[in-house]
This record gives structure tokens, sequence and C-alpha cells, in this order.
């Protein structure tokens, strides 16, 4: 890119560096700009008033993000200083005022691209003009050679190795960095070959918009080759997809406060355009949007008002790219008994494929396909009979499992909705599907599937998201193919697949590139040819570390000092946060949401641990479950104890070291666990009886880590680790699972964490010894990495950082009075040094993909400090708090809540990010 940026300071030396310019303007027979342009060029941008619309652009808040990058920014000094040697009067206008400037763009190697740039040369006033700025200029060593009779300049800075050549050819300047690209302009021209304008001439009829920044011209045949510059990988469906999407684009350029909108039209070449799928297909809006999770990155979205020919025409296209898509796919048909026409005919015209912001340790993407059906009984009948068939003939049992109401079911057929839905829906080396509300939503990964189904539960999706939302109501409504791109949860996956060069490109950029966080790709069907909607939305997605002082909303008093961290509970009346805090008299007090304590209970001891909420009586009226060194508790709303509770386990001498609330299926048929400090277990059911073994399962030593239940293909494992550095999995029924217990031989404490996959081998729990060593086993009992992380001295401390929904981690590494954070692959994010050695709190908050805070408690000051993922601290002074704080992020207003103790005081203050 940097190449473009001082084009423009050669161009007006290259117009005055020789008298004899009016001779090639006068003499030859000119030719039009557009009538130089290669074939090979994949795109070209138009502008016949660049001085007007770089004066348009300078208050626009995305180029001032922009400006922020050194190639941008040294692009609008060097603008400057143009217009300044040509006396700020206007001369500059003069020069590309109503004058054609094209700037093509060109692949070089096959990691770089170029620019070509052609300008008309009007008339001899115009190059009167650039000779007086010419003289101004005299850091420019010239030299020229002959190619195919056709001299070409060259040009190189005194302070720099960059050599830009150039070439007068028919009346116009045609220049670029690439000598290769000027000589392919001349031999392109000579040999009469096909140019850019000839190849996609069906566009060029297309009358342009008036009063824009632009136009933009895409030749799509050559669109593969310019994505393949970029990545590590070449070969897969998407590069097929590109390769053939269509002929040729026509796109006005558009800039509205933080939205940047290209819009047009896009002529397929024929029927062997991807685009011509949708060929004589209404469109429709999204209805889907409510389904899509909020770490969804990308979003392939299609509506059609015919699927039977709908699957007719993908099939036909497919096959001209593959001929052997059609024979497989009735082998696959045949093979299981099935007709895969059968299935669209209880489609309801609506498809969506979504790949997921996956953790970071996962390196196949996550998908879940939506299938919008007219006949949802029908539909998941023919879903249901198939996976049968497959079980039977792959000689295994049929796989299901109920999760939270829903049914899920396996399909174990390798690829399923590429034989269904198309090529471009691969990537399932098995389907498991279920139904939510009239769809059918198929998943490579059994884990998302039930994300989905608490992330639905939870409003926790794009059509509840106010941004996201109001992205989709203001895009095109009407469409056949629409591509959402979240830019921020996409980032990692493109990091994943760019090449070194562009990937480091890319992170030396991260900010402002991740502030264009929305973007849509739309085409709507139009009489053969599509009406085209690019549509790219910027804001600010750093966190605000510039803060002074945060905001107050609220504070309560309360009559003894808070003890503990406030416990953020909901009221399932009114759907509000109210708050839990234990005082150190022991009594524990509801707080309003407007500060006022609604009641308050003494008990015997501190709590362990968390608070739990849950439907004791399935009626959508909550409970608080937990525990102190003493007794389980369950209470209602109104503070009183439910039947049966409190209950103490055990000897009364012995304190509870640990309590969990375990709902194995999401069905709320409730466990309790309790674990004592000798290590013995016990497992209750919400009544409070023991159940089986766990009247207690003795551990006969020191437990590390709250005992944990996992669930992976309907089989429920409860993990124990132990201080001794044995790793124990058992059975819900306390079986020891075969392999296990595992000895890793170091010391355990309180790291644990869960990576779960399709099946046992790929599923891993994660634990940290006291040593440092980095362990991740299989539920096979098979070790299977063992990391050793720096570890300056012995007395260092090692942490495992769950976020708040504990599907990611980072790592922490205290060093005396020192803590680092680290990404799970041990790469350090940042250090910070305190004034105490003393173990610190350490809270990790993904508000957003863009937008982390890391809070760090040291409870020997009192004070909590909040840091952005870069290390920069949010806030100038530090939070006084007495224990972890707690925190809410309201996307609507883009602000967070800080719920904190200190004293006798419960506060919850407040900023925007």
């Amino acid at each position: 890119m940097r190449r473009i940026l001082i084009i423009l300071s050669l161009f007006i030396i290259i117009l005055a560096s020789g008298y004899g310019i009016y001779y090639y303007w006068d003499k030859q027979k000119s030719l039009d700009a557009w009538s130089l342009v290669p074939e090979n060029t994949f795109l070209v941008y138009e502008n016949k008033n660049l001085v007007s619309s770089w004066n348009d652009l300078q208050e626009n808040p995305i180029w001032q993000d922009l400006l922020k990058i050194e190639y941008f920014n040294s692009l609008k000094e060097n603008f400057e200083a143009l217009d300044s040697l040509s006396g700020n009067n206007g001369m500059l206008d003069e020069v590309f005022r109503n004058n054609q400037l094209l700037i093509g763009m060109n692949v070089v190697a096959n990691d770089d691209f170029d620019f070509v740039f052609y300008q008309t040369l009007k008339n001899t006033e115009q190059i009167q003009i650039i000779k007086s700025i010419e003289s101004k200029f005299n850091e420019f060593d010239k030299t020229e050679r002959v190619f195919n009779k056709n001299t070409i300049y060259e040009l190189k800075s005194k302070s720099s190795d960059k050599l830009f050549s150039y070439v007068l050819l028919r009346g116009n300047f045609v220049g670029s960095f690439s000598p290769i690209l000027v000589e392919d302009v001349i031999r392109n021209l000579e040999k009469d070959e096909v140019n850019f304008q000839e190849s996609i001439d069906e566009v060029f009829k297309i009358a342009n918009f008036q009063d824009d920044l632009g136009n933009l011209y895409i030749n799509f045949e050559r669109l593969d080759r310019f994505v393949k510059i970029f990545t590590k990988s070449n070969e897969s469906t998407f590069y097929q997809v590109l390769s053939n999407f269509s002929e040729g684009a026509f796109l006005d350029l558009f800039l509205d406060g933080d939205e940047l909108y290209l819009n047009g039209y896009t002529i397929p070449q024929d029927s062997l355009s991807f685009l011509n799928t949708y060929q004589n297909q209404k469109g429709g809006e999204v209805t889907l949007e409510n389904f899509f999770p909020s770490k969804t990155a990308f979003v392939i979205h299609e509506r059609f008002s015919n699927p039977a020919i709908f699957d007719k025409a993908k099939v036909n296209y497919w096959n001209r790219i593959d001929e052997q898509y059609s024979k497989e796919r009735d082998q696959i048909a045949q093979l299981y008994e099935t007709d895969f026409r059968e299935f669209h005919q209880f489609m309801a015209g609506e498809n969506a494929q979504v790949i997921l912001n996956s953790s970071q340790f996962i390196n196949e993407n996550k998908k879940l396909v939506f299938i919008k059906m007219n006949d949802k009984n029908e539909g998941l009948n023919k879903f249901n009979k198939l996976s049968e068939q497959a079980a039977i003939l792959n000689q295994d049992t049929l796989y299901y499992e109920n999760y939270a109401e829903n049914e899920i079911r396996e399909l174990a057929i390798e690829e399923f909705p590429y034989f269904l839905l198309g090529k471009n829906f691969d990537g399932f080396k098995t389907s498991f599907f279920t139904t939510i509300e009239d769809n059918i939503v198929i998943s490579n990964d059994i884990q998302s599937l039930k994300e989905l189904i608490l992330d639905i539960e939870t409003e926790n999706t794009w059509g509840k998201s106010i941004k996201e939302n109001q992205f989709i109501e203001s895009s095109l409504q009407e469409s056949n193919l629409n591509i959402f791109i979240n830019l921020p949860q996409v980032w990692s996956i493109i990091l994943k697949n760019l090449n070194d060069k562009w990937k480091k490109n890319l992170q030396e950029n991260e900010y402002p590139l991740k502030n264009f966080d929305m973007l849509a790709f739309q085409f709507s069907n139009e009489n053969e040819r599509y009406y085209s909607n690019v549509e790219i939305i910027h804001s600010n997605n750093k966190v605000n570390n510039e803060l002074k002082y945060f905001d107050e909303v609220l504070t309560a008093e309360i009559p003894a000092p808070i003890i503990s961290k406030p416990f953020v509970v909901r009221n399932h009346n009114t759907g509000l946060f109210e708050t839990l805090v234990q005082d150190s008299a022991y009594n524990l007090h509801l707080i309003s949401s407007q500060g006022d304590i609604l009641w308050s209970e003494p008990l015997s001891a501190p709590i362990i641990g968390d608070v739990f909420q849950m439907d004791y009586y399935q009626n959508n009226k909550l409970q608080y479950a937990f525990a102190t060194t003493e007794k389980v508790y369950i209470l209602d709303r109104n503070g009183i104890a439910l039947e049966y509770f409190p209950k103490s386990y055990g000897d009364e001498k012995v304190e509870n070291q640990y309590f969990n609330l375990i709902d194995y299926d999401k069905s709320k048929t409730y466990r309790l666990l309790v674990a004592k400090e000798n290590g013995d277990i016990y497992l209750v059911s919400k009544y409070g009886d023991p159940l089986g073994i766990w009247d207690p399962l003795k551990i006969n030593d020191k437990i590390a880590a709250r005992p944990e239940h996992i669930r992976i293909r309907s089989k429920d494992f409860m993990v124990v680790l132990q201080e001794n550095g044995l790793i124990n999995v058992m059975s819900r029924n306390g079986e020891m699972k075969p392999n296990f217990p595992i000895d890793i031989k170091d010391r355990l404490s309180g790291n644990l964490f869960f990576e779960v996959g399709n099946n046992f081998e790929s599923s891993y729990l994660a634990t940290i010894t006291n040593g440092g060593a980095l362990v991740k086993v299989s539920f096979t009992g098979q070790i299977k990495e063992k990391d050793q992380l720096y570890m300056p001295n012995k007395e260092t401390l090692f942490k495992i950082v769950k976020n708040a929904t504990e599907r990611n981690y980072l790592l922490a590494r205290q060093d005396l009075s020192r803590v680092s954070l680290l990404k799970p692959t041990g790469e350090t994010m940042f250090e910070k040094d305190y004034i105490n050695q003393e173990e610190m709190e350490i809270q990790y908050y993904e508000l957003t993909a863009n937008k982390q805070i890391i809070a760090i408690t040291d409870k020997k000051q009192n004070f909590t400090y909040l840091y952005t993922s870069e290390g920069q601290l949010i806030n100038q002074q530090p939070i006084e708090s007495v224990a972890k704080i707690a925190m809410i992020y309201y996307n609507k207003d883009n602000e967070v809540h800080v719920y904190k103790c200190h004293d006798n005081t419960f506060s919850i203050l407040k900023f925007n990010i």
C-alpha cells in the first residue's frame, strides 16, 4: 500500500519532467485511458475530481482512524505537501478536476500486489500548471530505457531505494512501482489483446451514479488469484467459489459518517457463475438473526423462493466445477437409502451457515447451519430416519441426548451438509442436529449446539444485540445472498489463514483495522444481473483507557464490614440485577437495583465459593444455593430457607472447602456437591439426600480445586484434582474411569479448565501445576500435552484465569511482586509490578471480541486495578475493594457496571468503553 502513497508526487514530477509531453499528447493517436488497462487487472478505482473527494474525506471519522496507520498518514502528508508547493491556490485542483484518474490493482507475485496509475493528458495549460509545481522538486534521479519501441522513464528517490517506472502512451500517462506492470500495459496494447473494459463489457453499460467518492470496477475472474496472495493454503472450496463467482461488478462509493457504502451491480458471466444459482429466485429479508450467537464471526445467508429449482441449480453448478460431485452425492444417497431432493420439499427458502469465533486452542472452525422449514415435523422426521439409517450402516448405536429440553442427535455421515446444500457447506466430519423453533440446526461440534441453546435462552444473540441487529436492519432487505462479517470476531480466524507476511502486517495494524467491525456483502437478483450492496460499519472498538474517574451508580451501607465479594443475582420478577453480600458478622444481605437492603439473614459462618441461582420448583422462580464452611443453604428470594435446609454433612469439626451446583443436562434436576477439608465429597439431591457412593466418596487427601461436572456425548464425568498431583475422573456414580487416576508428578492448586470436543479422545481437561507445567489430559486418560512455562524462582505462582462464561482462559504468573498475564500459548500479554508480594486475585472479562478487561485485586492494599488486554490501566486511580469485583456489560449503552465492596459500603460504578 505504501507504494501508492507517493504516486501523486511522482506523477506531478513525471508530467513536467520533459518538454516533449505536448508532442506525445498532440501527435500520437490518443486513446481513452480505459483502453490501456490490461485484462489481468483485478480492480480499478476511478475518480474524476480527486481534490474535491480528498477534501470531503478529511473530517470523516473513518479517515481520521485510518490516519493512525503509517501508510495513510504518509499519504495525507504527501498530498498536503503537493498542495503547499502549488501555492495553496487551487492549482492542484486544476490538474485533477474533471480529469479521469484510474488506479488499477494487479497481482505481481505469489504474496504481493501493486498499482498502476493511469491518466489522460488533457491540454498544454494543464502541463504548464504541472511545470510550475515540478520546478520545486529536486530529490529524484531520472533514467530511461526502451521497451518494444516505447521509452520507459524511471525515477529513483535519492532518499530511498524505491523505483518508479512510467510511459507516455497514446496521450496517456501510465506508471507503477513495478516495472513489469508498465511493460504489461505496453505489451497488451501492441498485441491488441482483450483489455479490462472488454473483459467485463456488460458492466460498463451500466450508468454510474454521480456526486460520490469514485467508482470501483471489479473483474471477478481475478478474485481468487488476488485472495491467494494473502493466504497459506490455496486449495479449498472457497477458491472454487471465488474463481467462478461472477464476471464483473460496478460499485459507487459513498461515505456517511461512520458508514461506508458501495452500491451498484454485479453481472454474472453465464451459467458458470456461482451467483447465477440464484437466478429466478426471489430474495427476502433475514429472519434468523435471533439464532446467530454473539460469537458469530462469519455468516453466509441465502434466500430463495423455489427450493427444488435452487437445489438443481446448485448441483448443476458444482458438477461443472467438479464432475465427481454428483456421482459422490448419488453414491451417498444410495448407500443410506435417501434422496437429498426430498429434504428440499420441507425447506422454507432460507438457509444460513455460521462460522463461530472459537477459543484460541481450536484449529478447526466450529460451524452452525440453519435450515428454515415450512414443515418442521416432516423435516425432522426425515433427518431422524436418516440418522437411524446411518447408525445401522455404521454398525453403531444411535447417539442422542436431551439438553435443556432439546433433543440433539448425531447424523454420522461425513460431510452431510456438503451433499445436501453444496460444496461450500463443507467442514463436517460428522454432524449433530436439533430443532429450534422452525429451524433444523446442524453443527460439526456438539458443544457449539449446546452453547447456542444457552445463548438463545440468555438472549446472547445478534438479534438481541443493538449493534448487530441495527446493522442487519440497515442493510439490503430483499436479497438472495448475504455475507455478514464481524471483523473483531473473525480476526483470529483470518490470522490463522494468512501467510506470514500478511499476518505480520495485520497484527501491526490491529487497531484501527478492528474498528471496521461489521461488513456486509449482499446480492439481489434483478433480471439477469444482481443489485449489489457493500456496507462497512466503523466504530471505536478499543477500550477507553483515559478515564480519570468512574461515575457512581449507587451505594449501600451495611451495619458491619463486608467480607465477601459481591454476588450478582437476577430478580426473576423484574429481570433486574440485585446483589448479595456478607458482612463480618456473617449476615447475608440482598441489595436491590436501587440500593435498598431488601432483607438480611444471619448465617453462622463465611460463605465459600459462589452463590448459584436455581429454579428449584421448575416454575421460572429462582432461589439462591450456597454453602458456608459449616452448612449448605437454599434460600428463596425473600431470604427464607427452603424445607430441609440448611444442612450439614460429615464431621462438623471438618470445614466445608468447596461447593458446586450441578445440572447434568440443563433439565433442572439439580445435584448439590460439597467437598470437605479432609477430602470427603458429598453429592446430594436438591432435597439434600446423599446419593449412592457419595455419602461420602473418600479421596483421602486434600482437594486442589472445586470438583466439577462435565458432559461429553451424553456421558457425565466428575473431575476431582488432588493437591498431591492426582487427577480423578469418575462417572456420576463415583466409579473411576479407565486409565484414571493420573499422577502428573507435581502438586496442584485450584486450576481446571475443560476443552470439550465431539468425543472423549478430542476432549481435554487443562490444569497447571505448582511447578508451572501446563498439562492437557484427554478423557481417555492420556496426557496429550505437558508444556513447561517459564518459572523465575521456586516461589512463582501460576493460575488458570477463566473468563466469566468459562469458555476461554488466560494464564497468570506471579513472581513475587510481579504479575504476568499470558495467552494459553504462553505468549506474554503484559506484566505489572506491585508493592507487596501476597497472592493477587485475577479476573478476566470478555465484554466483546474486541473489548477485554483484566481485573487484578491486591487484597493487602484493598485495591482493584482494571486493565485492557494490552495492559493499559483503564482508570487513573485503582478501585477500593476488599475482594474480587463483579462486572456487567450493557451492550445497548456500551457501558460497564463494576460491583465492589469496601469497608461497610457496597457500590456500583460505571464507565463507558
